[in-house]
């Protein structure tokens, strides 16, 4: 059997106040210069990002030789041919 407990009693219930004293115009406004603001965030990041890498890839039209390690082509190599072991008979049962 369930314990049923008495209802709490209730305190004096506020009214919800008077909406803010901003316009909703005030809000549009505030929304469209932040959106303005990412943007320009957004461009400046973009142009940032743009002028890094080319900076990075600079040395290479600096230098007219291969960006790797080795500067002159090594011989070819040979193929080396490994022989395989020979077949091992199975013994008879």
């Amino acid at each position: 059997m369930p314990l049923s407990a008495p209802p709490p009693p209730r305190a004096r219930l506020r009214l919800a106040p008077a909406p803010g004293g901003r316009a909703p115009g005030d809000r549009r406004l505030l929304l469209r210069l932040r959106a303005l603001g990412a943007a320009v965030a957004l461009a400046l990041a973009t142009a940032a990002a743009w002028l890094s890498t080319a900076l990075a890839l600079a040395p290479l039209l600096w230098r007219r030789r291969p960006a790797g390690r080795r500067l002159r082509a090594s011989a070819p190599r040979e193929a080396r041919v490994i022989p395989f072991q020979p077949r091992r008979k199975a013994l008879p049962r």
